[in-house]
Formats: structure tokens, sequence, C-alpha cells
């Protein structure tokens, strides 16, 4: 099975009222106009109606921080969040099923490749799936491209509410041999129940403590 720098963290801890306030910093067009910071990234991708602005607003505990619109493929820029003063929250343009034009579609690609290539910070991406769906090309392509550039990537199966829970195993699955990742590395996710987002928060902090200590023992 290949990889793409296998996580398998032990979700840290998550703790009590985490993250705190979590605060909008800009909006960009692209990776010339994102916020200059040294805080570490978490970006969030996929498809236009998969439900990035729901997570974003549950690993936030805001209810409006990341506008939930009816209409997919609204958002076109990069949103930045910073959460606590310790990680930056990156909200991409979703891709796919979006009614707009050819060219802007190819506009957002390049706007999203552009900040996946070049984006120093970023020490992880999030890919959001829908459980009630097998990943389609897009998920695995983009899949494929973090792997070309060793990102971290894990993913996130959606809207698992839609399912009872003895079938998320089985989702769980499905979805990790479709993508070719380890099953460990698809994290099922509830924005009604909130169920999973501990689990997305405690990887996000293993890892960051992880790439924190590398760093440090690298001085």
């Amino acid at each position: 099975m290949s990889s793409i720098r296998p996580l398998g963290y032990r979700p840290l801890a998550v703790p009590e009222g985490f993250p705190g306030r979590v605060d909008f910093i800009k909006s960009a067009r692209g990776l010339g106009d994102s916020p200059h910071t040294d805080m570490p990234e978490v970006c969030f991708c996929g498809r236009s109606n998969v439900g990035k602005s729901s997570l974003l607003n549950v690993l936030a505990n805001r209810k409006q921080l990341a506008r939930v619109s009816g209409t997919p493929g609204r958002t076109r820029l990069i949103n930045f969040f910073d959460a606590q003063g310790i990680v930056t929250l990156a909200d991409l343009p979703g891709y796919g099923w979006a009614k707009v034009t050819r060219d802007m579609q190819a506009e957002w690609g390049r706007t999203i490749q552009g900040y996946l290539a070049d984006r120093p910070q970023l020490s992880l991406a999030l890919l959001l799936v829908d459980m009630r769906r097998d990943p389609a090309a897009e998920e695995r392509e983009l899949l494929d491209w973090f792997r070309e550039r060793e990102r971290s990537c894990l993913i996130v199966a959606t809207k698992a509410d839609k399912f009872p829970t003895s079938r998320w195993p089985g989702r769980r699955r499905d979805i990790a041999r479709s993508l070719d990742v380890p099953t460990e590395d698809v994290v099922p996710f509830s924005a009604l129940s909130r169920e999973g987002r501990d689990v997305v928060w405690g990887t996000i902090l293993a890892l960051l403590a992880d790439d924190a200590k590398a760093a440090s023992d690298a001085e």
C-alpha cells in the first residue's frame, strides 16, 4: 500500500474549550496574496459541496466562522484563520460540481496548486470526501499530487450522520481502499453530532508536536 508520510499518530487529548478564540485573518486570491506567518498551517480541500465550511466551524467552535453556502462553488478565495496563535487554518476553494465557467475552474486549479506546491509552512492537508460516495477521480488525482510532493494528508469522511454508526467501519475501509491509504488515515466526521472533531484536532496537535520536536532536534 502506498502512502503519504503515513500519519499513524495517536491523537493527543484535546484540552477542554480548545481552540478557544479562532479569528479570520484574510482572504487571498493566491499564494502571493497569502498572509506572511511562521505558524504551521493546515489546509482544507475537497469538492465544493463536501462540507469544508461545516468542518471548519465545528473545529473552531463557531457557528458562522466560515459561511456555509447553499450554492456550491461560491468560495473563490483562500480564507485564512488564526487558531489560538498556534496554527493557521486555510480553507481552499472547492472544486468540481461548481456551476462556473471552465476558465474560472482553471483559475481555481492554479490557485490551489500554487498554494499547495509552494507554501512552506503547510504541515497537513485535510482532504474531505463525502462518506456517501466513493472517491472520484478528482480526489485520487489530488492525493497523487500530495504523494509526489510528500505532503502529509488526512482523509476526513464528512456527512457520516447519513449512515448508522454500524456502517462506518465498512465505509471507512471502502474509502481507504479506493484512495490506497491506511484505514486509520480516514476519519469519519459529522457536523451534526461533532463526531470526529477531537480525532481531527488530536491528530493535528500530535503532528505539530512531532514537527516541533524534529525542528528542535535539528538545531
